[in-house]
């Protein structure tokens, strides 16, 4: 899909409604013309555009992405010991991912931190990344993790860890209080702690299903319209595209397709050694 075309489906879906763009990956920012779709986003006027990253580059392009509009940016860091980072991202730097967070700090006001919940590796660190969130000033959400990818994997089942034990770990030195949940906050829970104005978050897929209030989608860079991480259902919006296909009614078959085909749920707890064929380094949370 080129640049153009992307803007072009950017503007009907914020026609359409969509006040939450995401730009999410595989890694965004390895993506050469993202700042030019940021700024187009930014242009259309949408009230919420943020970017998912692994942090690698932001030393780099936190400024220019700040320049461009950008007011959020959620950061995957899911250990603060360099040596297990290295191990669960297969090779990352955490000394670099920091120094990028703490410079996209100086120009990004909402900066989230993502840590995926792993029993066989970063279990015991959940009070430290909470007080590192804390202490920074950032906001963190806890995520658990979910059967995406090859199947019958049985490291899969010995690494779930639920946001009901991580709450668990938490409340041994902090008590977290319960906060109203905005319409457009996405799928966690959210709680303060006393004393901080940092927002600690739990997104729980598997324990705690939130299937009934999600109203995500996702474009992949093939113009392909992803309905649910779940599931492998979908809609090719590059053909009708590339067919001429008038904004109006691009906007029809996406209104038309989506209130259709959405799944109402993925169908992980009833078929617990199925994996969805959906690779969250390819499509992103």
């Amino acid at each position: 899909m080129t640049p153009a075309e992307l803007d072009r489906l950017l503007t009907i879906f914020y026609e359409l409604g969509i006040g939450h763009m995401r730009f999410t990956g595989g890694e965004p920012l390895l993506y050469p013309w993202l700042l030019e779709r940021v700024a187009h986003a930014h242009a259309l006027g949408v009230a919420k555009l943020s970017v998912s990253t692994n942090g690698y580059l932001l030393d780099k392009l936190a400024r220019p992405l700040a320049g461009a509009g950008l007011k959020r940016i959620n950061m995957s860091l899911d250990s603060l010991s360099a040596e297990r980072f290295a191990r669960i991202t297969r090779g990352g730097d955490l000394a670099r991912v920091l120094r990028g967070l703490f410079l996209a700090r100086d120009v990004i006001p909402h900066i989230k931190l993502n840590v995926v919940l792993l029993r066989d590796e970063n279990l015991c660190e959940i009070p430290a990344l909470l007080d590192f969130a804390l202490r920074e000033g950032f906001d963190i959400q806890f995520i658990e993790t979910m059967p995406l990818g090859v199947a019958g994997t049985s490291s899969r089942a010995e690494s779930y860890v639920s946001v009901t034990e991580a709450q668990e770990w938490i409340s041994q030195s902090h008590t977290l209080i319960p906060t109203a949940r905005a319409a457009d906050e996405g799928p966690a829970r959210h709680f303060r702690i006393a004393g901080s104005t940092s927002k600690v978050g739990f997104i729980s897929p598997i324990s705690q299903n939130f299937c009934a209030t999600c109203n995500r989608l996702r474009l992949t860079s093939t113009g392909r319209l992803v309905y649910c991480l779940g599931q492998n259902d979908g809609m090719d919006l590059l053909g009708p595209l590339r067919k001429g296909l008038s904004k109006e009614a691009l906007a029809d078959l996406i209104r038309d397709k989506v209130w259709h085909e959405k799944p109402e749920r993925h169908t992980f707890n009833d078929e617990p050694e199925r994996a969805a064929p959906v690779y969250m380094m390819r499509l992103g949370g």
